[in-house]
């Protein structure tokens, strides 16, 4: 076995036609040239973030396993004998309260299972029901699928069931937007909007992410009182205790909170309370811990200490489990930015695996990228020196592209195109071109790449093929350059 490491430039893509030219020879030297003279090649990637990214990376699939166990118990209609739902319709009907669903909205699926449960729950109880929708989309193009939505929930149920609040994700991870959305919930105080199509034609011409949208209301009299139950549509892991925190700390109106009831779809997380849920997670048995352990290999992660919950979710296949096989080191005072820190610390860790989180899509303006690529460049540079010099494999790639409007340091605006296809880029001396073709795949097939090249004994050589003989002999360079 042999130490391989993986440096992800995350958010970091392709340039795509429409997009302002950002990478350049000039700015990345270091990655231009093992573009050159290691094997280059990029992935499909159509993630945007973290948690879909690492999904995709460990587990190999572009939806949450949650969806499907939805979709099973849809079509087989075990949702109607649901014992925890017929429980939540008897209180309903006991206490004649409102029923508020907090929908996490990522997309027409998810639209599809929330109003297959609400028909269920109009035909069994006469209760208000008002659907407050949290934005997860970061693209501008999804407003088309959110007005679209919005509709047909609006033409579906009439009078029986409204739209109170709506609200981007990133929303719900801040203290004074969380207050928003809480005294929006508590008073219905705050923006309101009676035309529908009008307000999503406001937030795309204003350029505003759904992920980032303000929170506003679309109906009223949905204000939360007194024994209302309040219904979490959720499909990953989430931590609500900013929700019932927030609750508790209000004084825009007296609420017996000891009254209101929680439920959820899948398990969340809460400090003040403990909330009953529909379903279990599915886990996944294929995932990169489990792979690794295959091969007797160990992983140590250095990132943000933020992102460790939901990267070891999805690395230990859907568990919220600690392992001593994989370790993570914090990275919040950016000595990953320092090339001999980094070094050394890559140096002294006996893990085979060392993967190394940058990102890029968190910066404010275009010359922000280009510093923070520069500066990865130069990290580069330093880790490739020392994996030549130690026998190791080093990788270079990312998890997932952004697409978004940006300044740039004159204060115009242009659009940053980095999603579709990611690059991927093997430096190690023991992996030839004229041995090894690059086989077109996706990020998933990266890891079996790296899993394969700490341990041969593992069989997926994912991004790699290797060539006859007879096409060794014919084989060319290809051309320098390329991005």
């Amino acid at each position: 076995m042999k130490k391989n490491i993986l440096l992800l430039i995350n958010g970091f893509g392709v340039e795509q036609v429409d997009s302002v030219d950002i990478y350049s020879k000039e700015l990345m030297p270091n990655m231009d040239m093992l573009t050159s003279t290691g094997i280059f090649g990029t992935v499909s990637s159509n993630e945007l973030d973290y948690k879909d990214g690492y999904r995709k990376f460990s587990i190999g699939i572009g939806e949450s396993l949650t969806y499907s166990i939805v979709n099973n118990d849809i079509s087989n209609e075990g949702y109607k004998k649901n014992q925890m739902l017929n429980y939540l319709y008897n209180d309903l009907n006991q206490t004649n309260a409102k029923l508020h669903v907090i929908c996490y909205f990522d997309s027409e699926t998810t639209i599809y299972h929330l109003t297959t449960f609400l028909k269920e729950a109009i035909s069994k109880t006469k209760s208000k029901i008002f659907i407050h929708l949290i934005l997860t989309q970061k693209r501008l193009s999804d407003y088309r699928v959110i007005e679209k939505c919005i509709n047909s929930i609006n033409y579906e149920f009439g009078d029986n069931v409204k739209i109170g609040f709506v609200s981007g994700e990133n929303n719900t991870k801040n203290l004074l937007p969380m207050k928003d959305i809480v005294k929006m919930l508590v008073t219905e105080s705050g923006e309101r909007w009676k035309d529908t199509n009008k307000k999503i034609d406001v937030l795309y011409s204003g350029k505003t992410l759904p992920i980032d949208a303000r929170t506003f209301s679309l109906n009223s009299d949905f204000a939360l009182s007194d024994n209302d139950s309040i219904f979490f549509f959720n499909y990953d892991t989430l931590d609500v205790t900013p929700y019932t925190k927030e609750l508790i700390e209000q004084k825009y109106k007296p609420i017996n909170l000891s009254t209101i009831k929680f439920y959820s779809l899948f398990q969340v997380g809460c400090q003040n309370a403990k909330i009953p849920f529909i379903y279990n997670y599915g886990v996944s048995s294929t995932y990169a811990l489990n792979s690794l352990k295959s091969i007797n290999a160990k992983c140590l992660i250095m990132d943000k200490k933020d992102n460790f919950g939901y990267i070891n979710y999805y690395m230990t296949g859907l568990r919220n489990t600690n392992d001593v096989d994989l370790k993570y080191m914090p990275t919040d005072n950016d000595f990953i930015y320092d090339p001999d820190t980094l070094v050394n610390t890559i140096a002294s860790s006996p893990q085979e695996l060392i993967i190394v989180n940058y990102e890029i899509n968190t910066c404010k303006i275009i010359d922000d990228i280009k510093n923070r690529l520069s500066k990865i460049d130069q990290v580069i540079g330093k880790v490739y020196e020392y994996a030549s010099n130690n026998n190791c494999g080093l990788f270079i790639s990312s998890l997932y592209g952004f697409e978004k409007e940006m300044y740039n340091s004159r204060h115009e605006v242009k659009k940053v195109n980095f999603s579709t296809r990611v690059p991927v880029v093997i430096a190690d001396k023991s992996i030839s071109k004229t041995e090894y073709s690059f086989v077109e795949s996706s990020v998933y097939d990266l890891s079996n790449t790296i899993f394969w090249n700490i341990n041969h004994n593992f069989k997926n050589t994912g991004l790699l093929k290797k060539k006859s003989s007879l096409m060794s002999i014919f084989y060319k360079k290809p051309k320098q350059g390329g991005k």
